[in-house]
């Protein structure tokens, strides 16, 4: 706990009690503050105020309210400064003691607030912008219309913004924000409560456990964990650990985090760079660079994958996009499971750099597995045709398809090479390795293709010549 001493009346000073986990850059914003005022204190009318006072300020002279008692207060007219504190010279270095509320609604002029009383400060603004510092207890502020930057210790608090246009910091504690119509800026260090049906608002958090129930054009931004947090459409979401993340609208994007669980159950979702995530998306998903064992329920997804990304993918609606599922690999080793999928995938291998490792399964649906660089595996599944494709001076590397035989009408697509289909019999199939069950032929690139359980080969099943 800190005392900042505040320059009060007729030579007095008043101490401002500060406490909570980020206390240094509370006093340095106390100290501003007091440094600002005894800049300007000349030019004020300053009053201290007995119990249950009301401060006016009639004249052109901004008026200065010192309260250094607990109890109720109000304020009307042109009242520029309020501070609330103990006094210096009856209770030096001790805290005041109880809670203030102040009714400052019929203030007319810019209104800045420094106090801390053991209870808390209950401030009710009017339309007046301003700023409230209240550096220790409950405190508890409600605006209207006018414009605010509120800070608070690590107290139990309550923020009701009003319209305005707001920063508002909350310390630890279990805060309440709602916030209304303005464009607000909000950091939350607690375990808070913060809500809006309306207007454009940014929050950052970095505690845990906080629920955020936003609108529309939102953006929340996760350094702490374990948070629940609602947005509406056009947000973004920047993720944390193990959040739970609820897209109402159309659309909207999801950054960063790790273990996090996703939803958008009523449109489409961008994701970028997250990590072993949980996502369930109604309508399109557009996933970029995640990693880690990663879960995707979708309608439609188009994913970019990266190194270490292993993701099960189950697609839910063969109507919801008039393109199919796409998956492009990207350097570096990673999984497509999508033998729950009913509905086709095209996945593509990496097509840059010499080495890396993929693994690709198809579902029911008629699927398009293309190798990259590298190595892989792929899956077609059982249920409509897939086709499995390799792209000279592309692949190159050691291939295994595990069950060429599962569905009717499978074939192998050729891109690029210049083979004929005399010479792709003579060169290739002719030269085809036998081992056991499994058969392995020979491209021209030195592309090794090994088909499990598949004894011979022949030439239809191959196209692209």
């Amino acid at each position: 706990m800190s005392i900042i001493t505040v320059v009060g009346a007729s030579g007095g000073t008043v101490q401002v009690t500060v406490d909570g986990a980020q206390n240094a850059a509370l006093v340095t914003q106390a100290t501003t503050l007091s440094t600002t005022l005894a800049g300007v204190i000349t030019t004020l009318d300053a009053e201290k105020l007995g119990f249950g006072a009301t401060l006016s300020g009639p004249g052109s002279t901004p008026a200065y309210g010192i309260v250094t008692t607990s109890g109720s207060y109000k304020v009307v007219g042109n009242v520029g400064w309020l501070t609330v504190g103990s006094d210096s010279g009856t209770t030096p270095g001790v805290p005041l003691d109880g809670a203030v509320t102040i009714n400052a609604a019929a203030s007319t002029a810019t209104t800045t607030v420094l106090g801390g009383a053991t209870g808390g400060i209950v401030l009710q603004a009017g339309n007046q912008d301003g700023t409230f510092f209240a550096g220790t207890g409950n405190n508890q502020f409600t605006g209207q219309a006018g414009n605010w930057s509120i800070t608070m210790g690590d107290g139990n608090d309550t923020v009701m913004s009003g319209d305005g246009s707001n920063t508002i910091a909350a310390g630890l504690g279990s805060n309440v924000i709602d916030l209304g119509l303005g464009v607000n800026f909000v950091h939350s260090a607690g375990q808070d409560t913060i809500t809006a049906s309306g207007g454009v608002q940014t929050v950052t958090l970095s505690g845990a456990g906080s629920t955020v129930l936003l609108g529309e054009n939102s953006l929340v931004i996760d350094s702490g964990g374990t948070q629940k947090i609602t947005v509406g459409g056009a947000s973004t979401v920047v993720g944390g650990v193990s959040d739970t993340i609820t897209m109402t609208g159309t659309d909207g994007t999801v950054e960063g985090g790790q273990g996090s669980t996703i939803s958008a159950t009523y449109g489409n979702l961008q994701t970028t760079n997250t990590d072993a995530a949980s996502i369930t998306v109604l309508q399109d998903l557009t996933f970029i660079g995640g990693t880690g064992q990663t879960h995707v329920t979708a309608g439609h997804a188009t994913i970019f994958g990266s190194n270490g990304l292993d993701m099960s993918l189950d697609m839910t609606d063969a109507t919801t996009s008039a393109t199919d599922n796409l998956f492009a690999a990207n350097a570096g080793n990673m999984t497509l499971d999508g033998a729950s999928s009913a509905f086709g995938i095209h996945a593509f291998g990496d097509n840059a750099g010499t080495t890396g490792a993929q693994v690709f399964i198809g579902g029911t649906g008629a699927d398009t597995l293309v190798a990259g660089v590298g190595e892989a595996t792929l899956t077609g599944g059982a249920g409509d045709a897939n086709i499995f494709g390799f792209r000279d001076h592309v692949a190159g590397g050691d291939y295994t398809i595990t069950d060429f035989s599962a569905a009717a009408g499978n074939s192998v697509l050729l891109v690029d090479y210049d083979y004929t289909h005399a010479s792709f019999q003579a060169d290739v199939l002719d030269k085809a390795v036998h081992s056991g069950a499994n058969t392995t032929i020979t491209l021209s690139d030195n592309s090794k293709i090994t088909f499990v359980n598949v004894a011979s080969l022949n030439g239809t099943s191959f196209t692209g010549f």
